[in-house]
C-alpha cells in the first residue's frame, strides 16, 4: 500500500505542499530507484545464507522510520532523498518475501509466485484508492501526515507478523535453489539450464516503463487536463493493479502448465494494443475505465510470466532483487521520458493530444521490447537444447 498511495495525489502532496512543478512533484514516485540499486551489492552479499526472514523484519522496520520522516515539513529536496534511501528498504524487503515464497511453493514456481503476488498486487490497488480516499478531504500537511503515517504503521505490522511466523517461515526448504532453473513447462528438467537474465529484465524494464505513466503521468493529466477528482483518480488508477492482483494467481498456473514465454507473448499483445487505446479514450470516464480493466488483465499475465522467467536466470534472491531494481529503473525512465515528450510538445501546458502522442509511443516500445526479448530468449533455448543433445550423444 506505502508504494501507490501517494501516486495519485502526488500534486497535493508536493505541488500544493511545497509549491513543487509537476515534473519535480512525479519524481517522488520515481527516485526510490536509487536505493533499489543501492540494495543489491547486500542481497548479493546474502544470496546464499537463509537470511531472508531477518531481512523482512529488520528491512520493514528501517522502512517504517523512513516512511515516518517523509511526514515531516522537510521541503521537497530532503523529501526525495528521504524517499531514495527508503527504496533500499523496499527492495531488500520485497526480495526477502519473494524469495521465501518461492521457497515454499514446492516446485509450482509459476502458481506459488502468482499467488503471493496476489496481496503484493491488492495492496497497490488499494494503496492508490485509498490515497485518493484520504486526501479527497485533506491537503498540505494533514495529507502527508495522513499518508507516510499510515504507511509507517503499515510496515510495522509486516515486521510484527514476520516476527511472530519466523519459526514457520524459517522452516522453508532452504535448497530449493537448485531446482530454480527448471521450472517452466517444457523445459528438459534433467539438466541445470538457464536462462540468460537481460531479455527477462528488458521485459520487466518495459512494463514498469509504461506502468510509470498509468501511476505517475496520466493522473496528472486526469486532474489538469479533463479535470477529475482526486477520488476518481485513485480509482481508475488502483483499477487495473486490483484486476492484476485478482488474475496472478491464475496466471501463474498457467505458466507451469503451458510456459511462462508462451503466456509472456500472448500477453505482452493484450498489453500494448489496450494501452495503446487509452490514447483515444482518455476524456471518457467509461470507455478509459473498461480500457484500464483490459490492461489489468493482461498486466496480471506480465507480472506473474516475468517474476518465472527472471527466477530461472539464476540465484533466486539476487535475481529477484534484479528483476525490482530492472522495473523500478523502467519506472523512472518512463516517468522521466515522458515528461521530456510531454515538454517538448506542448511545453507548460500539454493537451490531451500530447498526451495521447506519448500513449502510442509507449505502446509502440511495450510491443518492440516483448518481441526483440521473446525472440532471444527462443534462440537461446534452441541453443541450449543443441549443446544438450550433442553432450548425450
Amino acid at each position: 500500500m506505502p508504494d501507490t498511495m501517494s501516486a495519485p495525489v502526488v500534486k497535493e502532496l508536493f505541488i500544493d505542499r511545497y509549491g513543487a512543478s509537476p515534473g519535480l512533484a512525479q519524481m517522488f514516485n520515481g527516485i526510490n530507484l536509487l536505493g533499489a540499486f543501492a540494495a543489491l551489492p547486500l542481497l548479493w552479499f546474502v544470496r546464499r545464507k537463509n537470511h531472508s526472514v531477518a531481512l523482512v523484519i529488520w528491512g520493514s522496520i528501517a522502512d517504517a522510520i523512513l516512511l515516518a520522516v517523509m511526514a515531516l515539513p522537510l521541503g521537497l529536496e530532503w523529501t526525495l532523498v528521504v524517499r531514495a534511501l527508503e527504496g533500499v528498504t523496499d527492495v531488500i524487503v520485497f526480495a526477502a518475501l519473494f524469495d521465501l515464497a518461492r521457497r515454499s511453493s514446492r516446485g509450482h514456481v509459476g502458481a506459488g509466485m502468482g499467488i503471493a503476488s496476489t496481496p503484493l498486487l491488492m495492496g497497490l490497488g488499494f494503496g492508490a484508492m485509498f490515497g485518493g480516499l484520504v486526501v479527497r478531504q485533506s491537503v498540505g500537511e494533514s495529507s502527508a501526515n495522513w499518508l507516510f503515517g499510515l504507511s509507517a504503521v503499515l510496515s510495522i505490522v509486516v515486521a510484527l507478523i514476520a516476527f511472530f511466523t519466523r519459526r514457520r517461515m524459517e522452516g522453508f526448504d532452504s535448497v530449493s535453489n537448485i531446482d530454480v532453473a527448471n521450472v517452466d513447462a517444457g523445459i528438459e528438467r534433467s539438466t541445470n539450464v538457464r536462462d540468460p537474465i537481460w531479455p527477462s529484465l528488458a521485459m520487466t524494464f518495459s512494463d514498469r516503463a509504461t506502468g510509470g505513466l498509468i501511476t505517475g503521468t496520466l493522473p496528472i493529466a486526469l486532474a489538469q487536463v479533463f479535470g477529475y477528482s482526486p477520488l476518481m483518480r485513485g480509482l481508475l488508477v488502483g483499477l487495473p493493479l486490483l484486476l492484476m492482483a485478482l488474475g496472478t494467481g491464475p496466471a501463474g498456473w498457467l505458466c507451469d502448465r503451458i510456459g511462462s514465454l508462451r503466456v509472456r507473448i500472448f500477453a505482452g499483445v493484450a498489453y500494448a494494443t489496450s494501452f495503446g487505446l487509452l490514447s483515444v479514450t482518455g476524456d471518457q470516464a467509461i470507455p478509459l475505465g473498461i480500457v484500464m480493466v483490459i490492461i489489468g488483465l493482461s498486466a496480471s499475465a506480465l507480472f506473474s510470466s516475468s517474476l518465472s522467467l527472471v527466477i530461472r536466470s539464476g540465484q533466486a534472491t539476487m535475481a529477484l532483487g534484479a528483476f525490482r531494481g530492472a522495473g523500478d529503473l523502467g519506472f523512472l525512465s518512463g516517468t522521466a521520458f515522458s515528461l521530456f515528450l510531454l515538454s517538448s510538445l506542448g511545453g507548460e501546458s500539454p493537451t490531451y493530444s500530447d498526451y495521447a502522442t506519448v500513449l502510442a509511443l509507449f505502446a509502440g516500445f511495450h510491443a518492440l521490447t516483448t518481441l526483440i526479448s521473446s525472440v532471444a530468449l527462443k534462440l537461446s533455448r534452441g541453443r541450449n537444447a543443441g549443446d544438450i543433445n550433442l553432450e548425450n550423444r
